[in-house]
């Protein structure tokens, strides 16, 4: 590492203490974690199921609203 490096990686901890002694929340796991990206994945895959179940009732509404025209 070199000096820049570790001036930098110092400024970053000092930060991190003064979020910590706010009592902010603070999410020091790397981008490389896999417990961080499967809850992210989780948190996807809920959100995009949502949105396909109420695009399905609303086809279903559609669909039953043109079958009633029709007849």
């Amino acid at each position: 590492m070199s000096e820049a490096d570790i001036i930098e990686y110092n400024k970053l901890t000092e930060q991190l203490e003064l979020l910590k002694k706010k009592g902010a929340p603070v999410d020091d796991r790397g981008p490389a974690d896999l417990t961080k990206r499967i809850e992210i994945l989780e948190f996807r895959n809920e959100k995009l199921h949502k949105y396909n179940e109420r695009l399905v009732e609303e086809i279903r509404s559609l669909r039953s609203k043109l079958y009633i025209k029709e007849n």
